[in-house]
C-alpha cells in the first residue's frame, strides 16, 4: 500500500504523534492526507468521536475537534482532512483496517500510528521510532526494527530525522 506511511515505536514517549503530525503538517497543503491512531489499548472513555464500529474487540471513532488533545485530535489540527482513532486487539487489526480503508478515498495518502500493521500491510514508508534511554527492546519490537525504512530517534525535544528528506511520487510515500 504505497500511499500509507506507518509510524510504529519502541515503547511510549519515542515521539510517533509528533513526528506523525510534522509529516501531516508538511504535506497536507498539498496533499489530502488521512491521519489514523491504532492502539491495542482499550480506554475506558475513549473521548467524543463520531463512532463508527463500537464491539468487544475493535472500536472505531472519526474525531471532529482538532481541540482535545489526543493524538487524533492533533493530527487532524496538523492538517489531515480525516483523523481516525481506533481500538482493537492484533486479532482484529486487519478487520479494523479495512473498514477504515472503506472510508479514505483512493487517492489521499494515510499516515497512520500503529504498532502492528506492518505485519499485515507493507507501507510506502514504515519509520520505526526509540528513544535513546530505551534499551532491552522486546523480541516483537526487534522484528521491526528489520523492517523499518528507517530508525528514527527521538530524544524528547528532537529527532535525528528531517521530514524534509520524505517526497510523495506518483501517489506513494518516499524517502529522497
Amino acid at each position: 500500500m504505497p500511499q500509507l506511511l506507518i509510524i510504529a515505536g519502541s515503547g511510549r514517549n519515542t515521539g510517533k504523534t509528533t513526528l506523525a503530525c510534522q509529516i501531516i503538517r508538511k504535506f497536507s497543503s498539498g496533499q489530502s492526507i488521512v491521519a489514523i491512531k491504532i492502539t491495542p489499548h482499550f480506554h475506558e472513555n475513549p473521548g467524543n468521536g463520531r463512532v463508527i464500529v463500537n464491539k468487544p474487540n475493535i472500536y472505531i471513532a472519526e474525531e471532529r475537534d482538532a481541540t482535545t488533545g489526543k493524538d487524533s485530535s492533533l493530527m487532524l489540527e496538523a492538517g489531515a482532512v480525516q483523523s481516525y482513532f481506533v481500538m482493537t486487539t492484533d486479532e482484529y487489526l486487519e478487520e479494523a483496517f479495512r473498514e477504515i480503508l472503506t472510508r479514505i478515498p483512493a487517492n489521499n495518502m494515510v499516515v497512520c500510528e500503529s504498532g502492528g500493521l506492518r505485519h499485515l500491510i507493507r507501507p510506502g514508508l514504515f519509520f520505526m521510532m526509540r528513544h535513546p534511554e530505551n534499551i532491552g527492546l522486546k523480541s516483537e519490537t526487534v522484528k521491526f526494527l528489520s523492517l523499518a525504512d528507517r530508525i528514527v530517534t527521538f530524544d524528547g525535544p528532537k529527532f535525528d530525522f528531517d521530514v524534509n528528506s520524505i517526497e510523495i511520487a506518483d501517489n506513494q510515500w518516499k524517502l529522497k
